[in-house]
């Protein structure tokens, strides 16, 4: 058997999983919502490309309604694959909502000992945020469901991230701001994370880049969301907001079903603008990745550095 060692992030103490390589074993686990056996054809396919095998819990494709199983039956078959050394990665199979009713029935004692990468976005945003109190990266990525509509970039930067060889993701922004932030890279979907408010996993550090995406919201939401956030005094101790996709985002108008033209005043990037502006913290847009084909994968719970110059932004890791 390969001996793995993890690796400690010597900046800030964070635990780094082994990264893969060829032979090693990937999970394929569901938190929330079943795929089905086509669905998970490209990432067979994706992952074989790169010499790693796969390991299918035994709910992947078991229908509770929506969900992926009861919620025993979820907590039990990833909690399999966390207790099992051979397993390099556990990826979730898709998102929907479910995983923070098992995330409390997970025992991390074992997988500590001999940390895999979780990865995973979305309803997932659960798991990564947990992962960053206990001080284990994890990778925010796509998932198997929606590989057959992922862009190159996304699905290269997953496979590069899994095998310690993403170093920096470049992106263009609008931003008015410019200069050099570092800090604990966190977040993950804006709805999501104001679920988890006041719990022991929303991730409260200090000195983070704080990213955020959503889908599928109201403005007015997202106004709320971010005044949860405010209100909550989680806000202090960002230093940056880093805005992925913000994807059918809707108005209250005639555009979007309602019987009259009443628009809350802005779009989604406003509102989280405008709450970010009175703490005085920059925002930078236009990243690569939420809801959308180009989901760039990049790690969660990982120092990184974001430099600004002339509307052009790099996202950037460096390693012990």
């Amino acid at each position: 058997m390969a001996k793995y060692t993890a690796k400690i992030d010597c900046s800030m103490e964070q635990l780094i999983p082994p990264f893969l390589k060829q032979g090693d074993k990937i999970g394929i686990a569901a938190t929330a919502r079943w795929i089905t056996p086509t669905q998970l054809e490209r990432a067979r396919s994706l992952f074989s490309s790169q010499g790693w095998e796969l390991v299918i819990a035994d709910n992947v494709f078991e229908q509770d309604y929506q969900l992926a199983g009861d919620d025993a039956s979820r907590a039990r078959c990833i909690q399999s694959l966390l207790d099992d050394p051979e397993i390099r990665a556990i990826v979730i199979a898709r998102g929907g909502y479910g995983t923070v009713r098992v995330v409390d029935k997970l025992d991390f004692s074992n997988w500590q000992r001999h940390p895999s990468w979780i990865c995973g976005y979305s309803d997932i945003t659960v798991l990564l945020s947990h992962l960053v109190n206990m001080g284990v990266a994890s990778i925010h990525s796509s998932m198997p469901v929606s590989f057959d509509d992922c862009t190159e970039e996304a699905l290269e930067t997953f496979c590069k991230a899994l095998k310690g060889e993403l170093n920096e993701i470049s992106f263009e922004t609008q931003s008015m701001f410019e200069g050099l932030i570092s800090g604990v890279l966190v977040g993950g979907n804006l709805s999501v994370l104001y679920s988890l408010l006041g719990s022991r996993s929303y991730p409260r550090q200090e000195n983070t880049i704080l990213f955020l995406e959503d889908v599928d919201e109201m403005v007015y939401h997202i106004d709320r969301m971010m005044m949860g956030l405010s209100r909550a005094g989680v806000l202090s101790g960002v230093k940056a907001v880093l805005v992925g996709g913000l994807t059918q985002m809707k108005d209250n108008t005639r555009e979007y079903g309602f019987h009259m033209d009443n628009p809350f005043g802005g779009n989604a990037l406003e509102m989280i603008q405008r709450v970010a502006r009175e703490h005085q913290i920059p925002v930078i847009h236009g990243f690569p990745a939420g809801h959308m084909n180009d989901n760039r994968a990049f790690y969660i719970g990982r120092k990184a550095e974001l430099s600004i110059e002339r509307h052009k932004a790099l996202l950037s890791w460096k390693w012990c």
